[in-house]
């Protein structure tokens, strides 16, 4: 689950922490979310993905 709170993105189970401005996938740099809702993202080796990136990304 991923949760907004206010300035940081937080994926409390893999304990992950980001900026809102930094909450970004890692090959294509989209956004991932704003804050206010919850977001789909990947993690692969710690770094985030959206789901088109993650599925061509071979690591």
């Amino acid at each position: 689950v991923v949760l907004g709170h206010g300035a940081a993105m937080i994926i409390e189970s893999l304990h992950l922490y980001y900026h809102v401005q930094c909450f970004r996938c890692h090959v294509c740099q989209i956004p991932l979310g704003t804050g206010d809702l919850g977001a789909d993202v990947r993690v692969r080796s710690g770094k985030l993905h959206c789901s088109n990136c993650f599925s061509n990304d071979e690591g």
